[in-house]
């Protein structure tokens, strides 16, 4: 995959989408035709629109890979697979069953279980101070850990995201600085590709453009760097949601040109990857 053409045509097949069903009041299907086809660059407002078109949300936060939260296979692959059906409602109920909470035996369970609640409360409840305390208990799980592990900065990334939302500027931008450390060194996988992401989220959050430029920029050339599609439309969508406001906001910051980032080559993958959203 070499480039944003390529990219939104494997989205819109991973969502199951035609090209007519994609483009109605948004373009002409030629159009779209041309775009996937590298022939023609999407405006900015177009590829915001086509990123809705195609249910891409800034409010999902889906893994590439799932952690698991008991000794049961079984159990784990229930939670995996009611967490990427975004069915929170039933996962929440399936999580304080005492079959479930009987078999959370270690640490790392603990730290994922509280995380995958703290998921669960940001979208059934919205209440972000109990959505706070359940993320840190999963990050004080880990306290006897000395490494740092991803789900330790996923906890970090999340918890910056609710500062974010809650307007506390330093609290959020301390966590993204803790979860951010020493990331290009660690051994990749892509479920860093969401620390990225939502650090420009919760920088563009608090209005700060700069940094959430920065930040996107950032995270496409981790993703590209490490051959991985993971989460490239989701930044792509953002830089072009950034650059919409700062322009509509008359704001003098350099933008990050949209299609710089989308010509290195990129291994291809199973479609799966392309949808899953934050």
């Amino acid at each position: 995959m070499d480039n944003l053409g390529d990219i939104l045509r494997e989205t819109r097949i991973s969502h199951q989408l035609s090209q007519i069903e994609t483009s109605d009041n948004t373009c002409s299907q030629s159009t779209l035709s041309e775009i996937e086809n590298n022939k023609y660059n999407p405006s900015t407002q177009l590829l915001i629109d086509l990123c809705q078109r195609m249910s891409i949300s800034f409010e999902e936060i889906i893994l590439a890979q799932n952690f698991k939260v008991c000794r049961d296979i079984q159990l784990n692959k229930r939670i995996s697979t009611l967490y990427n059906a975004h069915n929170y409602q039933d996962l929440n109920l399936f999580l304080v069953r005492k079959r479930v909470l009987a078999d959370v035996q270690t640490d790392k369970h603990t730290q994922a279980y509280y995380f995958y609640l703290s998921l669960c409360a940001l979208h059934l409840d919205h209440k972000l101070d109990h959505t706070k305390e359940l993320i840190k208990l999963s990050l004080a799980s880990s306290n006897n850990s000395r490494k740092q592990t991803t789900l330790t900065r996923l906890g970090n990334i999340i918890l910056a995201y609710i500062y974010s939302k809650q307007n506390l500027r330093s609290s959020s931008i301390q966590q993204i600085k803790m979860a951010l450390n020493n990331i290009e060194n660690v051994k990749y996988e892509e479920n860093l590709n969401i620390i990225y992401f939502v650090a420009a989220l919760s920088y563009f959050q608090i209005s700060r453009y700069k940094p959430a430029l920065d930040m996107v920029r950032r995270g496409i050339n981790f993703s590209q760097r490490n051959a991985s599609a993971f989460m490239l439309i989701n930044n792509f969508y953002l830089l072009a949601y950034i650059k919409k406001t700062v322009c509509e906001r008359r704001l003098k910051i350099k933008h990050s040109n949209i299609h710089k980032y989308s010509n290195k080559k990129i291994r291809k993958l199973p479609a799966t990857v392309f949808y899953k959203t934050v």
